[in-house]
């Protein structure tokens, strides 16, 4: 199975270096001031860049989102895909190729970080996570109410990612490079979607 890539990939994070005037921004944003007072009393001698390095390092688990994942869960709500529910129609043992036409797929996410200070929560930062994925030749393998593999074509996008206010990357890319097909193992099960 190829590794699923993700949100780092489409990123293309190695490192966070925010130019001066943002890292003021970032400092003054949100539950920052508050955050950054309370940790500096209860953490002697530990300096405030030290820890805003340490918390923007914690950036790259947050994206480890999968990209198949952000795919599959927009797909469910293509009503076309359902009929693929229909064992009488589409047999368990027969697999099916869907192709997809052009669709952007917007996604975003809203993860934070808690910190802590000798076991105890002291508060948390709060990151805004934006993707618009464009998609182009992207083929579905469907079997048993499964979307089994998907076979690729291309993909543009945009993204921005946010710490409170502020923006900490941006990310415009013309083509990103995912892998020839991507098997899903067991497969992702196409959901009944219900508008609420």
């Amino acid at each position: 199975m190829n590794a699923a890539p993700t949100l780092n990939q489409f990123f293309n994070l190695k490192n966070i270096a925010l130019p001066a005037d943002r890292l003021t921004a970032l400092d003054s944003s949100g539950n920052m001031p508050a955050l950054k007072k309370l940790i500096l009393q209860q953490t002697k001698g530990l300096g405030w860049g030290v820890l805003r390095e340490e918390i923007l390092k914690k950036v790259e688990d947050l994206l480890n989102i999968s990209l198949p994942e952000i795919f599959t869960a927009a797909w469910n709500k293509y009503r076309i895909l359902l009929q693929y529910l229909d064992r009488q129609k589409y047999p368990p043992n027969e697999s099916f190729l869907v192709p997809l036409a052009e669709h952007t797929i917007n996604s975003e996410h809203h993860p934070s970080l808690e910190l802590m200070i000798n076991e105890q929560p002291v508060g948390k930062i709060n990151f805004a996570i934006s993707v618009a994925l464009t998609l182009e030749g992207i083929i579905l393998k469907i079997q048993d109410g499964k979307i089994k593999e998907i076979f690729t074509g291309t993909c543009k996008g945009k993204g921005t990612v946010m710490c409170e206010d502020q923006v900490i990357l941006e990310e415009e890319m013309k083509s990103l490079s995912l892998p020839g097909s991507i098997d899903l193992g067991e497969g992702i099960p196409i959901a009944p979607w219900t508008s609420n």
